[in-house]
């Protein structure tokens, strides 16, 4: 009898330990991800060296990178409508989650790329639209779609 409790304790220490390993990865690799890919102090550099490819290329990947931001500005572009509304983008841009869709908008909104508009009535609406900026980004999206359809 003793020996079962003590292995039962055994297991739930163990069990414990690596649910901890396991929260700390997913901490870290979420803490990762919130690190931006190039630092204020590179921006500075890359606008002063502007033939720099990889310091350009860095630049675009830090504001469009990533698994859902190009697929947002792709929505917002090939809506028929001017603006969309969060829902709308939702369910445009296919298995993403409210997190992650809400964390991306704001980042767009925070680097210039969209442009998020409220109005002031109840039920709150809140719509965003593609930032002159971004029409830029745009058109480089649509040849990597097409790029991928080769594979």
């Amino acid at each position: 009898m003793k020996k079962d409790k003590e292995k039962k304790k055994k297991r739930s220490r163990e069990e414990t330990a690596s649910s901890k390993s396991s929260k700390d990865l997913k901490k870290q690799a979420v803490q990762q991800e919130k690190q931006p890919i190039v630092s204020p102090k590179e921006e500075e550099k890359v606008s002063e060296n502007a033939d720099n490819v990889d310091s350009l290329l860095a630049l675009a990947l830090s504001k469009v990178g990533g698994k859902w931001k190009l697929r947002i500005l792709l929505a917002l572009e090939n809506s028929a409508q001017d603006a969309l509304r969060y829902g709308e983008i939702k369910n445009i841009v296919s298995g993403i989650t409210d997190m992650m869709l809400s964390q991306s908008l704001r980042e767009l909104t925070a680097d210039g790329l969209i442009e998020r508009r409220q109005y002031q009535e109840i039920p709150p609406k809140v719509e965003y639209r593609l930032s002159p900026s971004a029409k830029g980004a745009v058109p480089a999206a649509q040849q990597m779609a097409e790029w991928a359809k080769t594979f």
